[in-house]
């Protein structure tokens, strides 16, 4: 059969570099390309540049201008607060990536697109200590075949779940994050919209993931999902009314309430053109309402009663 290695341990292995972590100060932007030169040895860096992309953002049209159409690239140190405003719903849509710390440590990422490893990087140069695990809610997986990855540049929003065991430790083959260290739960609610296409497959899974066990319950009870100390939580997943009938009851549920106040990162993507119309668009814009999001955002980074 010959030599055959995974992408993820050919072309798409990236070496982390052994750097000494040091947080960004309050206040600080940082253009994660530059994180990304810091936190991989030199040619993994250059080929990551060469073969990841990022996407160039929704394509609206306001007042004869595309606000919103341009990659997100920068990375924003903020004070701790529990709500986001208008204001700042501008920003993360202009591709700005908040990053929250709480003051006994924990970290909330807030952003327009999943660039789950952008995150990774920049998670690296600053603090270091990778995850033991990660809980992922979404409508999408974001999971892809090898065949995926080797026949195009891939984009690491609709790939990144692979793409991290694509991430190796300083001087090791070893995964920052193995594949198998992600617990992955999705609903999806049926839509019909007149005049539109579909994007894609919704959900694809590596093979160890059974089809039937993918809704929150099951998730919730996984020994992977109790190892979990980051949260990826997609907005799409909960939006709109009818994906939120679907998913409501883990917002509500203790366990869900228990992961979200332990987890060491909390990852919260906006994904603004999937939130109204599910799978089916015309084109690539920011469909759904800054108001929706902002207070389904709140909600979610809201400490429930009784955490503390």
């Amino acid at each position: 059969m010959g030599d055959f290695r995974r992408p993820i341990d050919a072309a798409y292995a990236f070496e982390l570099a052994a750097v000494v972590p040091r947080r960004p100060p309050q206040g600080a932007v940082l253009d994660i390309r530059e994180v990304v030169r810091q936190a991989l040895t030199p040619e993994s860096a250059e080929r990551f540049e060469r073969r990841v992309q990022r996407w160039t953002g929704p394509e609206n049209l306001i007042g004869g201008v595309r606000p919103y159409a341009t990659q997100q690239l920068q990375f924003a140190e903020w004070a701790w607060r529990e709500r986001l405003g208008r204001e700042d719903a501008e920003l993360l849509l202009s591709g700005t990536v908040a990053v929250l710390r709480h003051p006994d440590g924990r970290a909330d990422y807030v952003m327009r697109d999943h660039h789950m490893l952008d995150v990774a990087l920049y998670h690296h140069v600053a603090i270091g200590t990778p995850p033991r695990g990660l809980f992922h809610a979404d409508r999408h997986s974001d999971w892809c075949e090898d065949r995926y990855l080797s026949a195009r540049v891939p984009d690491q929003a609709a790939t990144w779940w692979a793409l991290l065991g694509g991430l190796k430790r300083p001087g090791t083959e070893r995964a920052w994050l193995p594949e198998e260290a992600v617990s992955f739960t999705t609903a999806l609610a049926p839509t019909r919209a007149a005049g539109t296409r579909d994007i894609g497959a919704h959900v694809r899974l590596p093979w160890w993931v059974e089809p039937d066990s993918l809704g929150w319950e099951q998730a919730l009870a996984r020994e992977a999902t109790r190892e979990a100390d980051w949260v990826s939580l997609d907005l799409d997943f909960f939006q709109p009314a009818r994906q939120l009938a679907l998913t409501a009851g883990l917002i509500r549920d203790p366990h869900f309430h228990a992961l979200m106040h332990n987890a060491a990162v909390r990852i919260f993507v906006l994904s603004p053109q999937f939130i109204r119309g599910g799978d089916r668009l015309e084109r690539w814009e920011a469909e759904g309402s800054i108001a929706s999001s902002l207070r389904l955002l709140n909600l979610l980074r809201r400490e429930p009663r009784g955490a503390r």
